[in-house]
């Protein structure tokens, strides 16, 4: 674990009051804030600083995110693009993961640093839904909170339908790679209009105002036959 300064927060009443105004921990009895304190730990980073570095997250705590932000980088193997998610303050990292426990190789890819100087909770996974199989009013919060966050990435997935720049985005997104000399995120050959219009669902004309835009917004410069991707995460953003 990178090193970091840390502290108790077992009977630190102010971090229970910061958790009871975080959902899925409001409106939990005082006496579950208390226990869930008690199998948690306050980590402090300073801008920059790695809190897992690549292949070292496992599942086994989740983050939550009193003040600062988390900046969260998914490699993608096959072609070395990369997703980048900054999270802020009363927001939460891996606590889909501890629930479900998923095979830890399918996070292995995952790298997370302190986007600004942050203060951050990590509780530990197991204890954490032991706690919750014991406790059924954290057992609905949880629930009504995971099931808010799968509605919203539905009907974000649904609206999407209808935003033709973002499915040429999500198309061009497969095709970004970094450079192993300098760096840059790239798209080596850009595809044909056609390919492209055929893989979002949209027609050329499309393809080519979405282009346009994704350079003159400075997310992108050309290159030819590809572009350089200025800006990976607005980029990503843009394909989401």
């Amino acid at each position: 674990m990178p090193l970091a300064s840390r502290e108790s927060v077992s009977v630190d009443e102010s971090i229970v009051a910061s958790l009871a105004s975080i959902a899925p921990f409001q409106d939990l009895p005082d006496a579950v804030l208390s226990l869930l304190c008690e199998r948690s730990e306050r980590r402090s980073y300073s801008a920059g600083q790695t809190v897992f570095s690549l292949g070292q997250y496992d599942g086994g705590e989740f983050l939550v995110v009193l003040s600062g932000g988390l900046r969260i980088s998914v490699a993608d193997p096959t072609n070395g693009a990369m997703l980048i998610e900054e999270i802020g303050p009363h927001h939460i990292f891996g606590l889909e993961i501890a629930i479900a426990e998923p095979d830890p190789s399918s996070f292995e890819q995952i790298t997370i640093n302190a986007a600004v100087e942050s203060d951050v909770i990590v509780i530990d996974a197991a204890e954490f839904k032991a706690l919750a199989g014991e406790r059924p009013s954290l057992m609905r919060n949880i629930a009504g909170f995971l099931a808010e966050q799968l509605a919203a990435v539905r009907f974000k997935t649904e609206a999407a339908q209808s935003a033709p720049a973002q499915r040429v985005y999500a198309a061009l997104l497969n095709c970004v790679e970094r450079d192993r000399v300098d760096g840059r995120w790239r798209i080596r050959k850009m595809p044909k209009h056609r390919e492209l219009a055929d893989r979002a669902g949209v027609d050329e004309a499309g393809v080519a105002e979405a282009v346009a835009a994704l350079i003159q917004k400075g997310v992108a410069q050309r290159e030819y036959p590809g572009l350089i991707i200025r800006d990976m995460q607005a980029f990503n953003r843009l394909a989401r």
